[in-house]
């Protein structure tokens, strides 16, 4: 760890053009899925061309990760995931890679390659955030000019990042049924939260007190949104706290510490 208790900018580099090689191999398996779909009459001849022009743009990611020396900074699941035979990955293998957009987009702000964040009910594009990767071309440049925000500001986002996720998790519990302790509401758990949170500056203001989502209260969202705002602040959650150092490894990440 560095003794200022943020990353290394290089260490973040190299994190983000893993996380970009992990998020190319997902389009590449997402292109090629609905080929192997039984409810389409694809002529094989069709699939097998379609699949081999795949492939090579498989093959040469793999030629890329092993010319830029990515190997000792991949995680171990990003290794297993990207040994996999082509086109293998399962649904489950690309909803949780889709969802690495989050704390790519979140590294490369903190790179300062990216200007702007989107809200967190916004999530990043693929195209957005692979584009300043500039994947198959050398790293040098992209390492060795990496520089990281100050630290103040990356705590202050890893603060907000943590508010959203506590609020996901509130949801959940909420869900479950799981009961407050005695005298106390969700309700008033989270109208105190949200507005401590905009008074610290780190919550837009509440809409009827409860923390701001789609231009309603976190708790009128819909189903399909409350698991997307979710998935994003549970992402870009982990990417701070591994970014503010509060974990050195990628995937023992301590999201759940609030």
């Amino acid at each position: 760890m560095s003794s200022s208790g943020i990353q290394n900018a290089h260490t973040a580099a190299y994190r983000a053009l893993c996380l970009g090689a992990l998020l190319t191999r997902g389009g590449l398996e997402t292109a090629v899925k609905p080929l192997y779909d039984r409810d389409r009459d694809i002529p094989d001849g069709v699939r097998r061309f379609i699949t081999s022009r795949h492939w090579q743009e498989h093959h040469r990611l793999n030629q890329w990760i092993r010319e830029e020396r990515l190997e000792p900074y991949l995680s171990r699941a990003e290794r297993l995931l990207l040994s996999k035979s082509f086109p293998s990955w399962t649904e489950r293998n690309l909803t949780v890679a889709a969802w690495r957009s989050e704390s790519l987009g979140v590294i490369l702000w903190a790179l300062r390659a990216i200007d702007t964040l989107p809200a967190f009910d916004t999530p990043f594009q693929a195209p957005d955030v692979l584009t300043p990767l500039e994947i198959f071309t050398p790293t040098i440049d992209f390492v060795w000019q990496a520089s990281l925000r100050p630290a103040a500001r990356l705590q202050h986002l890893r603060d907000t990042a943590d508010l959203w996720n506590w609020r996901a998790r509130a949801a959940e519990l909420e869900r479950m049924g799981i009961k407050p302790p005695e005298g106390l509401s969700f309700a008033g758990i989270i109208r105190l939260t949200a507005e401590k949170g905009h008074e610290n500056g780190l919550l837009p203001a509440p809409i009827d007190g409860d923390f701001p989502a789609f231009g309603r209260a976190y708790a009128r969202m819909s189903h399909a949104q409350a698991v997307s705002v979710s998935h994003i602040a549970h992402q870009r959650c982990a990417a701070l706290n591994w970014l503010c150092e509060l974990s050195s490894e990628w995937e023992s990440l301590p999201v759940d510490n609030v």
